[in-house]
């Protein structure tokens, strides 16, 4: 798989190429019969071109299927122009940049966010500018550009308070409580998603549930446990009433991990076989299974957690969700060093190779290398752990992640000598539907 990627151009239309590739390859049989299957990431795996060939029918109608609707959102805002309303033309141009961020075509969808932000601002009606402000955070926050997706989330939530446009604010509020979460700063975060639950109108939506569970994350990732759990039973007394079996999902996924947090380890693990058990949709059971794998391992079951990330490894090949790989490998890294197996390493280096081949955030790259370091220092390699620690610590910083570089610094100085820290490297909160 290494050598077929690296032979094929870099071009978006290729993408779905790609795709077919990773869903389509094979492992290797000399690798089981030599049982290096252990260590096996997709980048091992057998192309098969003759399969891909023949679904070629198959992707060539995603491309066109794809291209249709971006048209009609483009022949809809020229329609909306010949009527004379820039606002509905606008729209239709976020419409059609949302079609393309969802293949993944980022550089194609700022382009049609920044002509319905331009167009988006001479109406009275301005509430398609604060979108396409909005659209273009997310954008920003994908390509791990930070600073940069914080200006623009404040800016469209600048413009939805000046047209009195609450949902849009919220939306900005959620942004912008994500982008400070990628930078660890928790306080920030909790202020921005407390300030998109007073916005809200009515709390039977599915903004409220991810609006819960994003404050319960931040909670619990400031140690306090209870005011964590207070707001998942505030998102639960809700979720009966809205219809987004997604949304219900997460918060499950939430109170799995204050469990993990707790100790209760074995409640944890009971709650999400529960949600794997109702069989939800790929995204979901792929974050399910991650969020499994945690207190699997702390139980003392890597076997338990490695059959867990192998389900996900497949499922986020299979559905093409490969911003999802990078946590699966970093998570059987761990189970590697919990065996104290040091041929683990290729797991990290997989997820690096992933978060740089595909643009993922800066944030993510930090993380794998920080827990690639305490794999190092637990194996043995004091100076290849220092070596990762240093790199994790100084991309936090540059980033304003000032709270993740400090935990990083504190196994630096274990690594030095110094108390040992009691905060391991865990699995990541991922609620996918609400970036």
């Amino acid at each position: 798989m290494d050598q077929a990627l690296d032979a094929l151009p870099e071009l978006d239309d290729l993408v779905p190429l790609r795709e077919a590739l990773l869903d389509l390859s094979r492992v290797d049989a000399d690798d089981v019969w030599a049982g290096s299957q252990t260590y096996a990431t997709f980048g091992r795996r057998l192309a098969d071109p003759g399969r891909v060939e023949a679904r070629i029918p198959e992707i060539a109608e995603r491309l066109r299927a794809r291209t249709e609707r971006v048209l009609r959102h483009v022949v809809g805002s020229l329609r909306a122009l010949e009527a004379g309303d820039l606002a509905g033309a606008a729209r239709e141009l976020i419409a059609a940049g949302e079609v393309e961020e969802a293949a993944w075509r980022l550089d194609e969808a700022e382009r049609y966010y920044r002509k319905a932000l331009e167009l988006g601002r001479k109406p009275r009606d301005r509430r398609a500018e604060g979108l396409a402000l909005k659209r273009l955070g997310r954008l920003a926050r994908t390509r791990g550009e930070l600073p940069e997706a914080l200006r623009l989330y404040q800016l469209g939530y600048a413009v939805s308070d000046a047209e009195r446009d609450l949902a849009g604010k919220v939306v900005a509020c959620l942004g912008m409580g994500n982008v400070y979460v990628d930078q660890g700063e928790w306080e920030a975060a909790r202020m921005w998603y407390l300030r998109g639950i007073e916005q809200l109108p009515d709390r039977a939506t599915p903004q409220f549930l991810h609006l819960c569970n994003a404050l319960s994350v931040v909670e619990r990732r400031l140690g306090n446990l209870d005011e964590s759990e207070g707001w998942l039973e505030r998102g639960e007394a809700e979720a009966a009433a809205v219809d987004d079996p997604g949304a219900r999902d997460y918060l499950e996924h939430g109170r799995a991990r204050l469990l993990v947090a707790r100790g209760e380890l074995a409640e944890a693990v009971r709650m999400l076989r529960r949600v794997l058990q109702r069989d939800p949709d790929p995204i979901a059971r792929i974050s399910a299974l991650i969020n499994l794998a945690e207190p699997l391992l702390l139980q003392g079951n890597p076997v338990g957690a490695e059959a867990a990330l192998r389900e996900a490894e497949s499922l986020a090949l299979r559905f093409r969700a490969i911003r999802h790989l990078p946590h699966v490998y970093e998570q059987l890294g761990r189970v590697a060093g919990a065996r104290g197996d040091a041929e683990g390493f290729v797991f990290f280096e997989q997820a690096l190779e992933l978060i740089r081949e595909h643009r993922l955030t800066l944030a993510q790259h930090a993380a794998v290398q920080h827990a690639y370091g305490l794999f190092e220092r637990e194996l043995g390699s004091p100076e290849s752990a220092l070596a990762r620690f240093e790199i994790a610590r100084d991309e936090y910083r540059s980033i304003g992640a000032e709270v993740e570089a400090a935990i990083v610094e504190g196994d630096m100085h274990v690594l030095r000598g110094g108390t040992d820290r009691k905060d391991p490297a865990g699995a990541a909160d991922i609620d996918e539907e609400a970036q």
